[in-house]
């Protein structure tokens, strides 16, 4: 009987196991696309990040408190310089987001389940994000380096340490909700 138990035992642990590994490849691979299509956005725009050069007029701002700065959607255009890579980059956070919720769907069981496999994924993904932007392009060079961390629906600039504080955060909790012990 303890031979059978511990059978199912080492079985639960190369489970367990192979669920944290392949949670990791899917968030890292998540990234790696993300990154890489930011990575040719600045390629074809010659540019280390996608700021605007210079400063920011109010006028082109929605709102601006502290280090979060919202504009206004024209400001996007300005940005980018074209409607179709404005759009390709308001519909490719989406395509992330359809992507993990059907990658959750697949593999959670119950409600609370799929949102801890949400926040682990979303929040590694994040960070990885970064990573791979450093590794390939040395930016950001600093946590205090600002970023457009979206298109969707307005451009937000904010500071980087925020997204990966932010990330860092949603991927304990969800660590915690997929690998509590039951």
């Amino acid at each position: 009987m303890g031979n059978l138990t511990n059978k199912v035992k080492k079985k639960k642990a190369r489970q367990k196991k192979a669920k944290f590994v392949s949670l990791f490849v899917i968030s890292a691979a998540i990234a790696f696309f993300h990154a890489t299509s930011t990575i040719y956005l600045r390629q074809l725009f010659n540019v280390k990040t996608l700021l605007p050069a210079g400063d920011i007029p109010k006028t082109d701002t929605i709102f601006n408190v502290g280090d979060l700065m919202v504009l206004k959607y024209e400001m996007g255009l300005k940005i980018l310089n074209d409607k179709s890579f404005l759009l390709a980059e308001q519909i490719r956070p989406g395509a992330i987001l359809l992507l993990l919720l059907v990658v959750i769907y697949m593999v959670g069981k119950e409600k609370l389940d799929r949102l801890g496999l949400f926040l682990y994924i979303s929040g590694l993904f994040s960070v990885a994000y970064y990573a791979i932007l450093y590794g390939f392009l040395g930016w950001p060079d600093s946590l205090l380096a600002k970023d457009v961390v979206s298109f969707l629906p307005v451009p937000i600039i904010v500071p980087v340490y925020m997204p990966v504080l932010l990330s860092l955060l949603v991927f304990m909790v969800g660590f915690f909700l997929v690998f509590k012990k039951k």
